[in-house]
């Protein structure tokens, strides 16, 4: 099931998005930007004190030391209160970025919990991270500290050109005439940056994509020692990037250096102005004066107000990331109650196509698991196994057909309701820092010491931990990075088993068991859950002897089923591939296919 966009998420800006950010904060945001404007109004009150000192020193007559010691220590007041009333706004802004964007973070991650599993197995994990972290850490910059810069920036030349036209208009006029001359020469080099920036976007987020799988496979490069060059799609990736990046800078380079020449020359056309206005008598040479100060920087703020706006490109598009989860409307998930009921099969595949990129993975599967038994679904790598058991947990929704437990879809189960009735353990095993126990319960409490011994038992744990001196104690490394691939599995099964759900889903679960191990593993689940119907998904034809119902899978069909002596007589494909592997003693470690693939781990 994909999460489909929200009908307003469609008529929304990113803007509006941040403007729905701050909204329950509008109280702060508003004393941030009225405090801003006194910021404006002070910055002003020194350059008229200067102008006043000016008017003394040339006349010295009535000029005196006590009136500029005076002057001066209005600047520093109007300086120490524009300190005050910035450390103010920068104080409610950045309360409310924190506040609001705390809201934010923990809406995304609530909306990624509810979000559908099929969904987020679809993800990608950098990107994923790039949406919780990067992004909203851009949106909680703008609203701490460049909304109000933005909003100074806007109103400081709007303010300064209305004292000057109360000056005299015509001097206002001539002191903003370059601006139009600015834009128009920076639309001539940069009107098609806009689209560039929205390529360069796209591009940068599959880069960083394709750049954290090449860090996550790192010891793989070095245990090949390959370098960069090595890597096709990466140096196409970065080329491509480059390219871009060259590509935007010989546009907006000239461009932008243009613009903030013509708008730092405003006495091009001010002081011909004033020099006219002033010959004709019709402004005073104290005018003209106080003019040109207010001028001195005025367009300023302007660069700063376009900067924003060029870089402005990552902000929305983090917005733009962030919105299909921020705004994702609740999943349509089956809320019905699930009922043990016997008029429909524990689990069932009915008819069940799956087609990846045009290729047919499964086709026609139809089976019903047996209650309270083992069943095994074998084959080859590359049949389709992992995507029989990602379409048997939810994280996969079938082409066509269903895919049911007890008559309701699995791919619509609620989250609650698909932990109570089954436990999965993928070929991917996610192991956390902590204990071996924190690990098995996996936060859960009400776990009897006899359910969490009947599942290390069963998992072929405990002659293992009891060569361990602090047995279920020991501490486990980051991703189990001190334990070998078969503890890790075990821990894991163990894990899915400590659970007791009546539907535990094993997929290349004991594929790095040995077949003695595995023989054993399979008699002791039997023996020790009786009331559990397992799936087992494996590689493995030996080890079956003494299973209940298996199922072979070959070219995405099922083959055949029965039990290990049933097929044997009379499922050619099954007797081959069980010779086959008897006469090699051990059998290769799957090689997983193209659609046997785990984007994101999840053990259930």
């Amino acid at each position: 099931m994909r999460v489909e966009s929200h009908e307003a998420e469609e008529n929304q800006s990113p803007w509006s998005i941040i403007f729905a950010i701050c909204a329950p904060y509008k109280g702060k945001m508003l004393m941030a930007l009225g405090l801003m404007v006194f910021v404006t109004l002070f910055e002003l009150v020194p350059v008229y004190l200067l102008f006043l000192s000016i008017q003394e020193l040339l006349n010295p007559l009535s000029a005196s030391a006590e009136q500029l010691l005076w002057i001066a220590a209005g600047i520093c007041c109007a300086i120490l209160l524009k300190s005050s009333c910035s450390m103010g706004a920068y104080y409610f802004s950045h309360q409310v970025a924190y506040q609001a964007l705390t809201k934010v973070r923990m809406k995304l991650t609530t909306q990624l919990a509810n979000l559908p599993l099929t969904w987020l197995s679809e993800q990608n994990a950098a990107v994923l991270k790039q949406n919780i972290l990067q992004d909203v850490e851009h949106i909680e910059n703008f609203i701490a500290h460049q909304s109000v810069e933005l909003f100074n920036a806007i109103l400081t030349p709007l303010v300064v050109f209305t004292v000057i036209a109360f000056i005299d208009w015509r001097l206002a006029l001539s002191a903003v005439a370059v601006v139009p001359l600015a834009f128009l020469a920076s639309g001539l080099f940069m009107h098609k940056t806009a689209g560039q920036y929205e390529r360069f976007s796209h591009v940068s987020e599959d880069l960083t994509a394709t750049l954290s799988d090449y860090v996550k496979n790192m010891p793989l490069m070095k245990l090949y020692n390959l370098d960069s060059k090595r890597f096709a799609v990466l140096n196409r990736k970065l080329d491509r990037y480059q390219e871009l990046v060259l590509e935007l800078t010989g546009q907006t380079v000239p461009g932008w250096t243009l613009y903030t020449a013509l708008l730092g020359a405003s006495f091009v056309c001010l002081l011909p102005a004033a020099i006219g206005l002033h010959s004709a008598q019709a402004v005073t040479t104290e005018q003209v004066i106080l003019s040109m100060l207010l001028a001195v920087g005025m367009l300023n703020p302007i660069i700063k107000v376009s900067r924003f706006f060029m870089e402005a490109n990552e902000l929305l598009a983090g917005v733009k990331r962030i919105t299909p989860i921020y705004l994702a409307p609740d999943p349509k998930l089956n809320n019905t109650q699930i009922q043990a009921d016997k008029k429909h099969p524990l689990m069932q595949f009915y008819s069940v196509d799956f087609t990846y990129q045009s290729h047919k993975v499964l086709k026609g599967v139809h089976f019903k698991l047996v209650p309270n038994s083992l069943n095994v679904i074998v084959g080859a790598s590359g049949n389709g196994k992992s995507t029989l058991a990602m379409l048997a947990c939810g994280l996969l929704s079938p082409s066509s057909g269903r895919v049911q437990l007890y008559g309701q879809d699995v791919s619509l189960l609620t989250d609650n309701a698909r932990a109570q009735f089954m436990s999965v353990v993928t070929q991917e095993c996610y192991l956390f820092e902590g204990t071996l126990r924190d690990n098995i319960l996996f936060g859960r409490s009400g776990i009897s010491s006899d359910a969490l011994e009947r599942a290390v038992v069963a998992a072929q744990l405990k002659s293992w931990l009891t060569q361990l001196p602090d047995g279920l104690e020991t501490l486990v490394q980051t991703r189990g990075q001190n334990l070998s691939g078969g503890e890790k599995q075990r821990i894991a099964i163990a894990r899915a088993l400590v659970s007791e759900t009546p539907l535990v889903i094993l997929d290349e679960a004991a594929s790095a068991m040995d077949n003695v191990t595995q023989g054993k593993f399979y008699q002791a689940i039997q023996g020790h859950y009786p009331n559990t119907t397992f799936l087992v998904i494996t590689h493995k034809y030996l080890g079956l002897e003494n299973t209940g119902q298996i199922f072979v899978l070959n070219n995405g069909e099922i083959a055949s089923q029965g039990t290990h002596e049933a097929l044997l007589m009379r499922c050619a494909y099954y007797r081959h591939s069980w010779q086959l592997q008897q006469s090699d003693g051990e059998p290769q470690s799957p090689v997983k296919d193209p659609l046997d693939f785990q984007p994101i781990s999840y053990e259930i």
